[in-house]
């Protein structure tokens, strides 16, 4: 059994595997610029630019079929079975940041939408978090900044500094500016964390943990109902083939 985390975008993206005791087997991430994937050849996987004179639409469904290809040699790469998907295997990936102020939603679904296909009919067992409950569960702040999150995940595994671009952000209610992280770093974080958070699961469920043994926010994130999720986490099946 594996738990693979994906942080899925449209121009880049993070996947870490974790083994059956929570351990990191493997990461890569994937970017659209050269100089990003050159800082970590082994576990980059570059997409290719829209090329001159291509049709928006045309661009789209190629970049999809790179990330896909990108993921399956991502998974033969780490001594895992050559086929993208591995049965009894879980997958966590984020789900949709609806208020997030930007145009391609639309675009980000249909590219994670494929992926779970792709999953579940391999034979895969999926779980969807929110982004809320990731920060939360990765630094006990669901409002954390990126930074939060990748040092976080630096303190159990190396995340190559190059992968980290640093800026210059406004919050609401402070005055000055505050450092804040970018680039494929916060892929790879989100990835872990999400990977993470099906580990915890499973131990729950199989008794290796208690639930009053968490921390409360960590304890929220398994608890914790929604209108689109009415029933907690720990009452709702996996995504999966009937029977599997």
């Amino acid at each position: 059994m594996r738990i693979y985390g994906l942080d899925i975008s449209l121009d880049h993206g993070g996947f870490v595997i974790l083994d059956e005791v929570g351990n990191v087997l493997n990461y890569a991430y994937i970017t659209s610029t050269k100089k990003s994937a050159d800082i970590d050849p082994e576990h980059s996987i570059l997409l290719s630019k829209i090329g001159k004179g291509e049709p928006k639409e045309t661009f789209r469904l190629r970049r999809m079929g790179e990330y896909q290809k990108g993921l399956h040699n991502f998974l033969h790469l780490s001594n895992l079975p050559p086929q993208f998907m591995v049965g009894q295997d879980y997958y966590s990936v984020e789900g949709y940041s609806y208020a997030s102020q930007t145009t391609s939603i639309c675009q980000i679904a249909e590219l994670t939408g494929y992926l779970k296909h792709m999953i579940f009919e391999g034979g895969g067992k999926i779980r969807v978090h929110d982004p809320l409950s990731v920060k939360l569960f990765a630094t006990n702040k669901g409002n954390c900044l990126k930074k939060d999150v990748v040092e976080k995940a630096q303190l159990v595994f190396d995340i190559p500094e190059g992968l980290i671009k640093k800026k210059m952000i406004k919050k609401k209610k402070l005055l000055a500016s505050i450092e804040e992280f970018d680039g494929p770093a916060t892929d790879i974080a989100d990835a872990y964390f999400l990977a993470r958070m099906v580990y915890r699961e499973l131990t729950l469920r199989n008794g290796d943990v208690r639930l009053n043994q968490l921390g409360e926010n960590e304890r929220r994130i398994f608890l914790r109902v929604t209108k689109a999720f009415p029933v907690n986490l720990l009452s709702r099946s996996f995504i999966c083939k009937k029977g599997e």
